[in-house]
Order: C-alpha cells, then structure tokens, then sequence
C-alpha cells in the first residue's frame, strides 16, 4: 500500500468518525463520557479531533467544541475497583478486562445456549473467571490463561473458594472437544486473534458455541476489513456466525491506557471501551489443524514491586552499566497503547502504568527488583547483589526508583492519595543489604 493511498484510507476513516460523532451530539450526547460511550469504539484523542474538526466547518458550535474538551481535562475519580482481586493488567500483555457486569452477561449467555449438563471453556478472559467464582454458572467451567502471576492468582481464588474451576495454562495449547461453550477475549490483532480463535475452535464440541469479543468499526480504519477476514477464517475452522451483537462488551480501562490518555490531556472515564459480541457455532470439522502462537514475550521477565508488574527485558545479558533506569520519553509514560508505535522497540523496562525506560544493565534492575519480591528473594540472591561498593550504591539508586514507581502507580491505581510506606521499606531494606 502506498503513502498516498494509505493518506486516502485514513481520511476516509475521519470522515466516517465526523459523521458518528456529529450523529452522537445531535442525539444529545454533549457530555463527553457520554459521547464516547455512544461512538463505535471511537479512541478518545480521535473523538476530541473530530469535534475541533466538526466546530472548525461550523457542523457544530465553537463553544459546543470548547466545552466538551474543557470537560475530557478534568480529572476522573474513580476507583479501578473491578481489578482489586487480579494483578494489574500490564500493556504488554494487551489486557483490557471485560467489566463485572459484562463478565456475568457472557456467563448467564453461555449457560442459557447449552444443557444443565454442559462445560464451559474460559480462554484469556481472567474477570469472567473472577465473576465465575462468585456467580456460579452450575455448569463445569474451566479457565484457560497464560502461565503469569495473573492465572497463579486466579488458582489461588480458586482454592479459597472450594475449587469450582478447572484451571490450565495454555503453554501447551488447549485441549480439543472438550466445552460446548467457549468464551475468549483476544487481543485484537490479527495474529492473536487467528490462533486463539483456532484453539478456540479445536476446543469446541460438536454444534458448540465460541462467544468472541471483536473491536467495533471505530476502533481504526481497517477494522471493518479485518472483521470479514476474521469471519472468513472462521467459515475455515467450521465456525459459523449465528449472532451479532454491536457494542455489547464493556470494558474497564486500565491504568496504562489511562495514563497513557493523561499524558495528551485527556480523562478517560473508566469504562468508555465497548467490544462486539460475535457468536459463533461449530457446525463442521475444520479445514485446517489448530494454529499455535509464539511466545511473544520470551525476552521479557516479569517481578513484581509491591502491586506494580515490571517487565525486564534481559536480551542484552552482557550490558554492565550502572545507570540502572534510563529516561526515553519526557515524563516516562508512553503515550500510546498502540503496538505500531515504534517507541516500543526501544524499552527495556516497563511499568504496569505504561512507563518505559532504557537500561545499560538489564539484569541488575531485574535482581533489584527481584530482591524485593518477597517470594522471590534469598541470602543468596542478595549476596550475589553484594559485589562492590560501586554496584551497592547502584543497586540502592535503583530500588529506590523502582519503589518510589510503584508508589506513584498505585496512587494513580486508585484514583486516590494513598499512605506511602516505601521510604520506610527501602530504608529497612538498605540497611539488611
């Protein structure tokens, strides 16, 4: 595709925001979380561009304009309750997380398609097995995730609640034939969606049903394109679509994303992402054998500070340096969710609140913080640490950053000014090392 033409697309795409946008307020939907709320998965910075586009042809008022993006600068005090039991979603895993009451939907859906006696398959969706645990199904359920600290605390809930999951993780692939029901949440790109709609399949019994949730026509230019694509595939696997339903998934925000929204002035509400809810049935044998996805993330280790997910990516094991965290951006937060930006290439440590930095020592900020963790350290981790005056003095600046990170995220977590006890921690801890 060429510049030109791919110029063309994208104006095109405005053209098609400006008409649900200006579709949305003359519904009367001025207010801007309601407007969100009422566009096609419209992304926030793209709905404000609109609306100064919409003022600047006279389509609508100028003061009409000034207040709607006066109201995206206020603050949002909400709390990310939704997420209190799981670790915080880390943008590299792509999470958004269905919301408890579309989580419950999708469950009563699920149980309403199939018989009493019927097993339902949880693929990537942590909040319906969070939702599962405490709103029975009265079917077999079985909950499928990667193998995170995420799905290690959803078997931890798991047991505390006499155990009605089953629980795998999806290192090997997922069985085949074994839920008449299946329900996944993929990230939505296209190579994740094809593999994972393919286990998905090879899951399924028989006239089983796969319930997806897919991005809705606003999300970008292609995405009308990719959903054929996508429902194409399907037809390939013996997957049939029998339900559409536009708009029908809510999603929480994560931190990332909101923070990443902050950075450019906006405050996203904490549910302004919807999904479309597809249905499927297995009405034939697939075409072709179950795709299996790479590990997308075998570079990077995971260790957690306090409730913030660090994300290491040790790919330059012989780096060094004593710098420890280095700055790529002004403010550290990247503002994108995007994983086209091409700012992403160049982090080697990530925060769950989409704070990205360098490193000219990778395994140093990794044992730092690992040294921290308390299920993680030992005397013989911290006596490895204990090399010289030169990396002590490192290895304090770091956790100190690093604790200082998780401070200001779990602030921003919460919506709230919480009482700070890192200082107090990182002093104890400076002085057993």
């Amino acid at each position: 595709m060429t510049a030109r033409s791919r110029l063309s697309g994208m104006s095109g795409f405005e053209s098609e925001v400006d008409k649900w946008v200006l579709a949305a307020l003359k519904a009367g939907h001025t207010a801007f979380t309601e407007l969100l709320r009422n566009l096609p998965g419209v992304y926030p910075e793209s709905a404000l561009s609109s609306v100064v586009r919409l003022a600047a042809d006279s389509s609508i008022s100028f003061s009409l304009s000034e207040r709607i993006r006066a109201e995206a600068r206020l603050p949002v005090r909400e709390s990310l309750q939704d997420w209190s039991l799981l670790p915080i979603p880390h943008p590299l895993d792509f999470e958004w997380r269905f919301t408890s009451d579309s989580s419950r939907r999708l469950l009563e859906l699920a149980t309403t398609l199939k018989c009493q006696n019927s097993t339902i398959l949880l693929f990537g969706t942590p909040g319906v097995a969070i939702e599962a645990l405490s709103h029975r199904a009265g079917r077999r359920t079985i909950f499928v995730g990667e193998d995170n600290v995420v799905t290690r605390r959803i078997t931890a809930l798991n047991s505390a609640s006499e155990s009605p999951l089953s629980i795998a993780t999806c290192t090997l692939g997922l069985p085949t034939k074994v839920a008449d029901v299946v329900i996944l949440d993929p990230p939505w790109y296209l190579d994740f969606i094809r593999p994972m709609l393919s286990a998905a399949a090879a899951a399924c019994n028989p006239f089983g049903h796969v319930l997806i949730s897919l991005p809705p026509l606003g999300t970008r230019p292609t995405a009308a394109i990719e959903r054929e694509t996508i429902v194409r595939f399907a037809a390939r696997l013996g997957l049939d679509r029998v339900e559409e339903q536009p708009l029908a998934i809510n999603y929480q925000t994560p931190l990332f994303e909101r923070n990443a929204l902050a950075v450019s002035g906006i405050r996203a509400p904490s549910q302004w992402r919807r999904g479309d809810l597809l249905v499927f049935q297995k009405c034939r044998e697939s075409r072709r054998p179950a795709l299996t996805r790479s590990n997308r993330k075998q570079q990077w280790t995971e260790v957690s500070v306090d409730r913030m997910r660090l994300f290491v990516k040790c790919d330059r094991s012989s780096a060094s340096g004593l710098k420890g965290l280095i700055p790529l951006i002004e403010g550290d937060i990247l503002p994108s969710v995007s994983r086209r930006d091409p700012r992403r290439r160049e982090a080697h440590v990530w925060t769950s609140g989409n704070r990205i930095f360098a490193t000219d020592n990778p395994r140093l900020v990794l044992d730092t913080a690992m040294s921290y963790h308390r299920n993680q350290s030992s005397a013989r981790n911290r006596n490895r640490l204990r090399h010289s005056d030169a990396r002590q003095a490192a290895l304090r600046r770091i956790r100190e950053a690093l604790m200082q990170l998780a401070a200001t995220e779990a602030t921003e977590e919460r919506g709230a000014r919480v009482e700070i006890k890192w200082r107090r921690r990182a002093d104890r801890d400076r002085r057993i090392a």
